[in-house]
């Protein structure tokens, strides 16, 4: 009997995986368990005020190719771009347009920066300073904090970078790794003098030829994606993994219910703290280093509003909140704005985060306490004028993870010491090379890629 492959995890991730290594081997089985009782992870698409609204990511970035050329080959071809792209930044209690030629927050063209309002005159003349700067001399990874306050001062970091490049990851860019997080400002420090005109000038050089959307998504929402991968597979939900013991030349996946399965292979894509309950007793510098990985938690909040009752045009994809103003807070995306298709009874679609890095109090509490926090701070931003008709909250507790100061090497350490100590078992996922649906993704692939190495050797 030919031994299956198990992969431990229902997310995106552990769904891709299961296709592509039944893609290249269809005749050995493929089996994927997970101890939650839905598929899909944090991609969660529900009916709500007439339409439908993602309680999760919304869209994946369009420039990297995994997540539209998936869903193109799981016949998903009907994929959408946001209405709406104009964002915009809610500080000391005014919202401003965010200006133009930002590279993650960071200026390329400072007469925008001035226009925008965003910065004072001395963090504006600050900001210019980068280009007069020698040359950063850094070597090794730091926090992107630590470039950009070197390079364009405070200002620049706490009023753009840390809301844009922070919010992405749930994370405090002053603890995040600028290698791991965004190796294209490394890169940049380390080609150009100035970081502001090396990032124009990159900028310049790779917009050439590329038009179309930043972002994509199914118009029939990412529940789609789910849907399709989970289709025709050996699923398992509600299946909790307890232990990964060595079998021969295979491994013994065994399962709280006292069940196990023999496995040629095992490819784990849970958050990195269940990971390392199941790699510990393999390899303790393998667990050691997962549970260095820290998670944020997450809640978000869908809002109805009636027609008429925000005083703010919604004329925009958002706004993002900065860290320095306190604000329970942290984004407001203009939903039904920025994906007319979502809703059609005429109400005003808000999709509001709260919570990051360091910021639990929205994770404290209760839900009707949340949507009323979150209801007053609209109230101010945008002026609703009356409470939501509806509402949909969804928590998403140590969901996001952390990429400290020496993630990429960390992440090589782990892979390494698991290698030498349990080959045939892989990790993938969010907590390793990338958060968004796309890096996942490409995870899944190089992955399946691994064990099938391993298997045919």
């Amino acid at each position: 009997m030919t031994r299956p492959v198990v992969v431990v995890g229902a997310g995106i991730t552990g769904l891709a995986a299961a296709r592509f290594l039944r893609a290249a081997d269809a005749s050995r089985p493929v089996v994927v368990v997970d101890a939650d009782g839905r598929a899909g992870g944090k991609i969660l698409t529900e009916p709500f005020a007439g339409g439908t609204v993602e309680l999760g990511p919304d869209a994946f970035i369009a420039r990297a190719p995994e997540g539209a050329d998936l869903c193109r080959a799981l016949g998903l071809d009907d994929l959408v771009a946001p209405s709406a792209r104009r964002a915009f930044l809610w500080i000391g209690g005014q919202i401003r347009a965010l200006p133009d030629g930002l590279v993650l927050g960071l200026p390329t063209e400072l007469t925008a920066v001035a226009r925008s309002g965003i910065l004072s005159p001395a963090g504006l003349g600050r900001a210019g300073l980068d280009i007069v700067l020698p040359r950063d001399r850094h070597r090794g990874d730091r926090s992107v904090g630590s470039l950009v306050r070197a390079r364009f001062g405070h200002e620049v970091h706490e009023r753009l970078v840390d809301p844009l490049l922070g919010g992405i990851h749930a994370g405090d860019t002053d603890a995040l790794s600028v290698e791991a997080t965004a190796p294209q400002l490394a890169a940049a420090a380390r080609r150009h003098r100035s970081l502001l005109l090396g990032l124009r000038a990159d900028a310049k050089q790779t917009a050439a030829g590329r038009d179309g959307p930043v972002f994509l998504t199914p118009r029939a929402g990412l529940g789609a994606l789910v849907g399709r991968l989970t289709a025709d597979i050996d699923l398992r939900l509600r299946t909790q993994v307890t232990r990964l013991a060595p079998d021969g030349a295979g491994w013994r996946v065994e399962l709280a219910t006292g069940d196990a399965i023999e496995a040629a292979a095992v490819v784990v894509t849970t958050p990195a703290f269940v990971a390392a309950d199941l790699v510990a007793p393999l390899s303790d510098t393998a667990a050691a280093g997962l549970r260095g990985i820290d998670h944020a938690s997450v809640s978000l909040v869908v809002m109805a509003y009636p027609a008429g009752s925000i005083a703010r045009p919604v004329d925009g994809s958002g706004f993002l909140v900065p860290r320095r103003d306190g604000r329970l807070m942290t984004a407001c995306s203009w939903a039904s704005a920025k994906w007319p298709h979502w809703n059609d009874d005429g109400h005003v679609l808000l999709r509001v985060s709260a919570g990051r890095a360091g910021d639990e109090r929205a994770m404290a509490l209760d839900d009707d306490a949340l949507v009323e926090r979150l209801h007053g701070e609209l109230v101010e931003a945008v002026g609703a004028s009356a409470p939501p008709v509806a509402t949909r909250v969804a928590r998403w507790p140590r969901s996001f993870p952390q990429y400290a100061v020496g993630h990429v090497d960390r992440v090589g350490t782990i892979d390494a010491a698991l290698d030498a100590a349990a080959p045939g078992i892989v990790l993938a996922g969010a907590a390793y090379r990338g958060v968004g649906i796309p890096a996942c993704i490409a995870q899944a692939a190089a992955a399946a890629r691994r064990v099938r190495e391993r298997v045919q050797t």
